[in-house]
């Protein structure tokens, strides 16, 4: 779609214009290096630079304004002053675009874990009613009819403006947005008004940004500031972070809890379940219904029900409810099933946190007769402080493979370190920083009976090493060493052979 002109008193309101003069534009720019001549330019402060120091340089490629947080003296181009350059951005780039978001239904969901497989389970009850549905998210961005790779669970409205655009023009009124903490922050959907929205649930992450649990839990809470009048804000009553949120918080919207304690105003029990299945009843406002989801697990049965919530907040009835939920087979990388014909089971897991690892851990233990082996890591560049609670949330696991997540451009040995504090004297772990050999050396070691879970990188189709972005995909180096297995049987004993293992590789007593 070609952009708008757009006149910026229209679109900015509340700015102040040096001088008091009319600015139409029909293109913006915020950085200074890509500036077009008649741009506008939005000095944005940002954690590594502040655009206001590069003012003159957009000038100098041709920027007719600037908008910026604060008057910069004498200029040769109209100033328009606001409150924050970061909201007028994201307000300009969807004007430039017809204001798309006020023409789509958008649900949000936030919350520590669990955003992802809601968003999808969502998607597929809004497709089951008839609707077309599109989405931004962790795993991809859609706009109803293709789908394009997600380099951000939550994108400013540089990305979403043309993509809510593409949705509109391919009859898509429905949207499922999935809303981070830091997007949430940084007021990246400020334009957006959300007609549902959603908080799974909330524990420690992100401390490298947010710095104290409170601030983490005030920014979960700003997804509240996102609805439109009267729209219901859903939360976690089964969580003690939430209901904490909730004492610190004076929240203006309906807000309807969920959970299995029977305060709760929607309610979900577990009826049975398998190793690949389970049967959930969930009350729901507008009567009860019982679905068998081929998700396992207490927190995607949790997800089931905030689901469903979102869904009849929509206007959804409960056939398309349940017909959604059961035909979700799997969301990639969410305990995702690896099969390629061995005795024993594989699952990729995006859980990266402490919380996710341990109810991911606990789910397959359930179902699992022999050994549970797990294998992880943690990023680099990123929360130091939670690398020692990872060791704590493997408590589950039987045999225990270290190695590299995203090591980024800190050293993957001092990465493990930090996380070797956690284990107690009585653990043994094995260590590889190359993750392909972890792996291998875990399906290696499995027997029949066991279950393995490769986790933390989930749907990832890239490593981060670095500088560096390499291809590197779980499930596919999975598959791979799981075909070897498959082939002539090997002429060594893979416990004992040192072949099957990179130097690095050791038994640490922590």
């Amino acid at each position: 779609m070609i952009p708008h002109s757009i006149h910026v008193q229209t679109c900015l309101p509340n700015a102040r214009f040096l001088p008091d003069s009319p600015v139409q534009v029909t293109q913006i720019s915020c950085d200074s290096r890509q500036v077009p001549p008649g741009c506008a330019f939005v000095a944005i402060r940002g954690t590594k630079s502040d655009g206001h120091q590069f003012i003159g340089d957009a000038i100098a490629a041709g920027a007719i304004a600037v908008v910026v947080e604060h008057p910069q003296g004498d200029l040769e181009v109209p100033q328009i002053v606001v409150e924050s350059t970061r909201r007028a951005w994201n307000l300009l780039c969807m004007a430039m675009h017809g204001n798309p978001q006020d023409h789509l239904n958008i649900a949000g969901i936030t919350g520590t874990n669990g955003k992802t497989t809601t968003a999808w389970l969502l998607r597929n009850i809004l497709i089951a009613a008839g609707y077309p549905t599109g989405m931004i998210g962790t795993v991809e961005y859609s706009n109803g009819r293709q789908r394009f790779a997600s380099h951000l669970t939550t994108p400013d409205a540089e990305i979403q403006a043309p993509l809510m655009a593409s949705m509109l023009t391919h009859g898509v009124r429905h949207c499922v947005m999935e809303v981070s903490s830091h997007a949430l922050q940084q007021d990246r959907c400020s334009p957006v008004q959300l007609a549902a929205a959603a908080i799974t649930n909330i524990t420690d992450d992100h401390m490298d940004y947010h710095g104290t649990p409170e601030a983490y839990r005030a920014a979960k809470a700003r997804i509240a500031g996102l609805l439109h009048c009267d729209a219901p804000l859903l939360v976690n009553g089964d969580d003690v972070n939430i209901r904490q949120l909730l004492n610190d918080t004076r929240l203006t919207c309906p807000v309807i809890t969920f959970g299995r304690q029977p305060a709760s105003e929607l309610r979900y029990t577990v009826q049975s379940r398998t190793h690949r299945s389970q049967r959930l009843h969930l009350a729901l406002a507008q009567g009860d219904i019982s679905v068998r989801v081929r998700m396992i697990g207490n927190h995607n049965a949790a997800n089931c029900m905030v689901a469903a919530g979102l869904a009849e907040q929509l206007g959804i009835g409960r056939t398309a409810i349940a017909s959604g939920l059961e035909a979700t087979r799997e969301v990639p990388g969410r305990l995702e099933r690896i099969d390629e014909g061995q005795p024993f089971q594989v699952f990729v897991d995006y859980a990266h946190t402490p919380d996710a690892l341990r109810n991911c851990l606990t789910t397959v233990r359930e179902f699992t007769h022999g050994n549970l082996i797990c294998v992880f890591g943690a990023g680099g560049d990123r929360d130091q402080v939670k690398r020692p609670a990872m060791a704590k949330a493997v408590a589950a696991a039987d045999r225990v493979f270290l190695t590299s997540d995203n090591p980024r451009l800190e050293s993957p040995a001092q990465i493990i370190s930090d996380i070797l504090e956690g284990f107690s004297t009585q653990r043994h772990v094995e260590v590889d920083t190359d993750r392909k050999a972890a792996i291998r050396r875990a399906l290696y070691v499995a027997q029949p009976g066991d279950a393995v879970v490769l986790s933390g990188k989930g749907h990832e189709k890239s490593q981060v090493i670095g500088t560096r972005s390499i291809s590197f995909d779980d499930c596919q180096v999975a598959r791979q060493i799981l075909r070897e297995l498959a082939g002539p049987a090997q002429d060594v004993n893979t416990e004992q052979h040192g072949g099957l293992m990179s130097p690095g590789l050791l038994t640490y007593p922590a």
